[in-house]
């Protein structure tokens, strides 16, 4: 549930009324979600999103208002954020700051890995690539406020999780894979969404009409969220990664955004990072589970470039 936060329903009249929305009704959260809070607001207007940043700076949700500005006048699908009275777009309760967001109807469609669906998951696919086509080389005026998920960031984040393993076996060998990574600096970059899981894209009759939550966005290797694509769609938490989805998703990104040929060579590498980043934020009791995907990644490299037999 995305509900973070010790604000409450008394709270929420006070901040409409920055808005010409119409007086507050009722709320209600959602069922997907869980960075920041994200909350459904109904007034006598409508119904609309409100998003309040429990741990992030007024900067970082600056990238985030640049970012859907330059988005949605490209016509790509992310809810308009809208502005207040005063014509802002982000404002600050209680010394955080937040959005007030329409709201698009849709579905979050099936958790594929329960049960993949390859229309739904092609229809996800392009609207990433689609992203990428758009974002290429693009930075918002405040990107270096946004952490970058690269190996450097991933081994501060696993000394202050675990700061006890730094000089252990476990800590080691993640610091030794955390070195084979490489990155060259001629892959293409740009926006990454960084979050691709099921719940952040609404969907109509299996077609994307929104992609949402752009909380862990930042500017980076296109192919880190190939990879991304790849771990939440190809790799179910209890299981390793299923190859014919993963040559799939590849294969349909294809289509619309050819990977280079240095994307190909270090694809493998992103979905390493990401297993690793995951690691360093999660509870020790995962480590050897998501030490053996690393160790299964490493001997995956040549079949998941192979092409794919349509699930």
């Amino acid at each position: 549930m995305a509900v973070r936060t010790t604000i409450s329903e008394r709270d929420f009249p006070a901040i409409l009324s920055n808005y010409d929305v119409g007086g507050y009704q009722n709320f209600r959260t959602f069922a997907n979600g869980a960075g920041q809070t994200t909350l459904l607001l109904e007034t006598d207007g409508g119904k609309y999103v409100l998003r309040y940043y429990e741990n992030r700076t007024e900067q970082h949700v600056d990238f985030e208002v640049q970012l859907f500005a330059f988005l949605r006048d490209k016509r790509y699908p992310v809810p308009a954020i809208l502005k207040s009275r005063t014509g802002q777009f982000a404002g600050t309760y209680r010394g955080k700051p937040y959005v007030l967001m329409e709201l698009i109807s849709g579905e979050h469609g099936r958790n594929p890995n329960d049960h993949f669906d390859a229309e739904q998951a092609a229809s996800v696919v392009e609207s990433v690539a689609g992203l990428h086509i758009l974002t290429k080389e693009y930075r918002p005026q405040c990107f270096l406020n946004r952490e970058a998920f690269d190996a450097a960031y991933c081994w501060r984040q696993f000394q202050k999780k675990h700061q006890d393993l730094t000089e252990t076996e476990a800590g080691l060998w993640f610091k030794a894979e955390l070195d084979s990574l490489t990155f060259p600096a001629d892959m293409p970059r740009g926006l990454c969404h960084a979050d691709l899981n099921f719940g952040n894209f609404l969907l109509r009759e299996n077609e994307v009409v929104a992609v949402l939550d752009f909380d862990m966005s930042f500017y980076g290797p296109l192919i880190y969220d190939v990879a991304s694509l790849i771990y939440w769609w190809a790799m179910p938490p209890a299981d390793g990664l299923r190859v014919e989805v993963a040559r799939f998703i590849i294969a349909e990104y294809g289509k619309h955004r050819p990977l280079s040929d240095s994307e190909k060579e270090h694809l493998i590498d992103a979905l390493k990072l990401i297993v690793l980043l995951g690691i360093s934020w999660g509870d020790r009791s995962e480590i050897d589970r998501e030490r053996a995907k690393v160790e299964l990644l490493a001997s995956a490299s040549r079949d998941i470039m192979k092409p794919p037999i349509v699930p």
